[in-house]
């Protein structure tokens, strides 16, 4: 109940407390919930207000991509939230000098724009680049 009233709250919620929220609210109902707290999770890896990274923000990215795994296959935003958790978190290891499990990520998602290419019947595959 507290969790709701925090996202329901008219006055403004810090990217903390609205992915405290969503990871309570995640446990109660996992499908509407968790594509919400795998996009708070990227929220909160980066400052808007002073500009920089969160100390841990390769852990938040690494959280919102077992996050995004974890909706469930029939989902059909689960593609575009776990292709958008995997961008992020390959572009921290990328900048911590991880390369090669950037890479990983970055076949990963190259296999997510694959099935929806072949999907949708649009040529062009997201993550080939």
């Amino acid at each position: 109940m507290r969790a709701r009233n925090v996202l329901l709250a008219s006055g403004r919620r810090t990217p903390r407390e609205e992915v405290d929220a969503y990871r309570v609210l995640a446990q109660v109902g996992p499908a509407a919930y968790l594509p919400l707290l795998a996009r708070a999770l990227q929220r909160l890896s980066y400052d808007t207000g002073s500009g920089r990274k969160h100390a841990s923000a390769l852990a938040l990215s690494e959280e919102a991509v077992a996050v995004a795994r974890s909706i469930d296959a029939a989902e059909p935003a689960r593609a575009d939230v776990l292709y958008r958790a995997l961008d992020a978190c390959q572009r921290e290891l990328y900048d911590m000098g991880r390369g090669a499990e950037g890479l990983m990520m970055r076949a990963e998602m190259a296999g997510i724009g694959r099935a929806q290419a072949e999907l949708s019947g649009v040529p062009s595959v997201r993550g080939a680049g």
